[in-house]
């Protein structure tokens, strides 16, 4: 009986302390794996294929909603630039016309960062780490870029006329997500 009196606190206890230390957004190791990058921008790849979608939903006006919103955040890294990380952002919308007024639009958008990771297996050199610093393109077989952090969302949406904007929004809330995550993850390195 008195076993049991404490053991229940310590059990409570024990799956209450994660849960307050997530609460309090200090990052765990999945987090720091997944989104630790020294607090150093982030260049963005951007693939945008638009079937018969809303007009505004293109790779330019993509690419500026995602620049824009890690340029906010102090994050954003000019494309194309080398480094330990790339957040990928695939917008793929296809759009059937029902009537004159009415829509129905199909989305899959996935949004991921990938990171160059270490494989010491693959690695014929004796006692050396691989340069996180390498080019993707230079990368050596033992340098591989890995998806760590992703959010994809698909849907099927019913609209009245050719409105993007549900689609956009989307797109808009899932980098605030990433925004929100990466600083939250990278707060004591920047």
């Amino acid at each position: 009986m008195i076993l049991r009196k404490l053991l229940v606190p310590a059990v409570v206890f024990g799956l209450w302390a994660p849960a307050e230390a997530a609460a309090q957004g200090s990052p765990s190791s999945r987090d720091r794996f997944a989104l630790f990058a020294a607090c150093r921008p982030v260049p963005v790849e951007v693939f945008v294929t638009n079937t018969g979608g809303p007009a505004g939903i293109t790779t330019p006006a993509v690419e500026e909603m995602a620049t824009s919103r890690l340029r906010a955040a102090g994050i954003d890294a000019p494309a194309g630039s080398a480094g330990g990380s790339t957040l990928q952002l695939s917008v793929f919308v296809s759009a059937q016309r029902l009537s004159p007024s009415a829509v129905v639009t199909v989305y899959v958008i996935r949004l991921r960062l990938l990171k160059l990771v270490y494989d010491q297996q693959s690695d014929p050199r004796p006692g050396e780490a691989g340069s996180p610093a390498d080019a993707p393109g230079a990368a050596p077989e033992w340098l591989n870029w890995a998806p760590t952090w992703e959010t994809p969302q698909q849907g099927i949406g019913f609209y009245l006329g050719r409105d993007g904007d549900p689609v956009t929004s989307l797109v808009g809330r899932m980098l605030d997500e990433f925004v929100r995550e990466y600083v939250r993850v990278n707060e004591e390195a920047c």
